[in-house]
């Protein structure tokens, strides 16, 4: 089952490459609203070897039907390798802020 709202999770190297990815995409109305988590720890396995960093993790509010541009844009403009993409259905809410979503995204 999908929901019609969207919740994209990604991380960015540093603060300023979330700015930059979080501007491109109100600014292309493919999202309504970007959240920074700056400086969010991350251990993970990289080409065999645990690695560590200090990421930047947004918080990317999205209507289905723009979410295969979203996933477009992360990729054209990320600078990792392989960059994070996870999405959750929205179940329930404030309706007044999915209005607004709606409002902005249209």
């Amino acid at each position: 089952m999908t929901t019609q709202f969207k919740l994209i999770f990604t991380t960015c190297k540093d603060e300023a490459e979330a700015r930059m990815l979080a501007r491109a995409l109100v600014e292309k109305k493919l999202a309504a609203c970007v959240n920074i988590l700056p400086n969010v720890g991350a251990i993970y396995m990289w080409e065999g070897e645990i690695a560590e960093a200090i990421e930047a993790k947004l918080l990317i509010k999205t209507k289905s039907d723009k979410m295969n541009d979203v996933f477009l844009t992360i990729k054209a403009m990320h600078s990792y390798e392989v960059p994070e993409i996870q999405v959750i259905d929205v179940a329930t809410g404030n309706l007044a802020y999915f209005n607004w979503m709606d409002e902005v995204l249209n």
